[in-house]
């Protein structure tokens, strides 16, 4: 086994869920350090993002149940301990970001090293935790499944949550003209700063003359993590031969598409998980798809790092205040990625 940095101390502090229940119920405490299997490696991390799943892991009602007790936490940034003999494209003391099963919300992590990403100087830690997740998910989403294009208008739904901001961010970056939507002014201001053209209420009644106002056509793809009501509106402001993405349902609400509206404009919904590639599907993918995914993460970082896109919007929480960090996320208060600083 390979190591330069690894720390000598056989615990370290992490949340732990002892049982399937409430986010609320996690506790900190010292857990005990894995050994390292081929394949893996142990990363410090430094920061980590926190999404609406935790809440689903936590509950035991994602597609993959994590083995009681675990670490909540599926996105980190920070830098590489130690890397199993079989490991070659990695080494420690590097600076990584990570998509992980869970692990995340602890001082240390051992993972698989397929899902692990060389993180450039110029891109800083603390922003860099929002990025293997949140912004792989809207790249991979808008460039495979969507095949967004120059010229094309995208409507963005949630646009000053994570996925939002980064589905305004990397539309921008792709060409398209991005027409937002937010739940207050606040929020709208925030998706007008990142490079979205126009920023609407997020009201389902309205939606359809709001587009339609400042794109007659319609919206040619909808990125869509709200669901609900908001998704049925959605149908009713598309251009013919528009893409619908189904992302998420931060609404709590999993719409239904009618199949006559789908025929009469041409309309495609498509479902996309990014979790399937990165080995959370019902089956572990990840290696199979690690050639396809690892050049996504780097084309994502190079522009980050080149300046081509900005940073993310992100709001900072030390790890003690972790009940703040999650109320925040899942009480949709946020204004982009919120993060844990480990």
């Amino acid at each position: 086994m390979t190591s330069s940095t690894s720390s000598t101390s056989s615990t370290y502090t992490g949340l732990l869920c002892t049982r399937f229940g409430q986010w609320s119920e996690l506790a900190l405490t010292q857990l005990p350090r894995p050994p390292l299997a081929a394949g893996q490696v142990r990363l410090r991390v430094r920061h980590a993002g926190v999404g609406f799943a935790v809440s689903l892991f936590v509950a035991g009602k994602y597609q993959r149940k994590p083995p009681l007790p675990f670490t909540p936490g599926t996105e980190a940034a920070g830098e590489v301990l130690e890397v199993a003999p079989d490991v070659a494209r990695l080494q420690p003391g590097q600076r990584v970001i990570a998509a992980l099963d869970w692990g995340a919300f602890a001082e240390e992590v051992v993972i698989a090293a397929d899902t692990v990403y060389p993180l450039p100087d110029a891109v800083p830690l603390a922003k860099a935790a929002a990025l293997p997740i949140t912004y792989g998910t809207t790249w991979a989403a808008l460039q495979w499944r969507a095949a967004l294009q120059p010229g094309e208008t995208l409507l963005v739904h949630g646009a000053a949550g994570a996925l939002g901001m980064a589905a305004v961010q990397i539309g921008r970056l792709m060409g398209a003209q991005v027409i937002a939507t937010a739940s207050t002014p606040a929020k709208r201001a925030a998706a007008l700063a990142l490079g979205a053209h126009h920023a609407l209420a997020g009201d389902a009644e309205t939606l359809a003359a709001a587009v339609k106002a400042v794109c007659p056509r319609g919206a040619d793809v909808v990125f869509d993590p709200v669901g609900g009501a908001l998704f049925d509106a959605s149908l009713r402001c598309t251009a013919p031969e528009a893409r619908i993405l189904s992302i998420g349902y931060a609404s709590g609400t999993i719409p239904s598409a009618p199949a006559n509206l789908l025929l009469v404009k041409n309309l495609s919904v498509i479902g996309f998980n990014y979790g399937y590639y990165i080995g959370w599907g019902l089956t572990d993918e990840r290696r199979r798809y690690a050639p396809k995914v690892q050049p996504l993460v780097a084309d994502l970082l190079a522009a980050v790092a080149e300046g081509r896109m900005a940073l993310p919007q992100t709001q900072h929480f030390p790890l003690a205040d972790w009940h703040a960090a999650l109320d925040t996320t899942l009480s949709r208060r946020a204004i982009g990625k919120v993060i844990l600083d480990i």
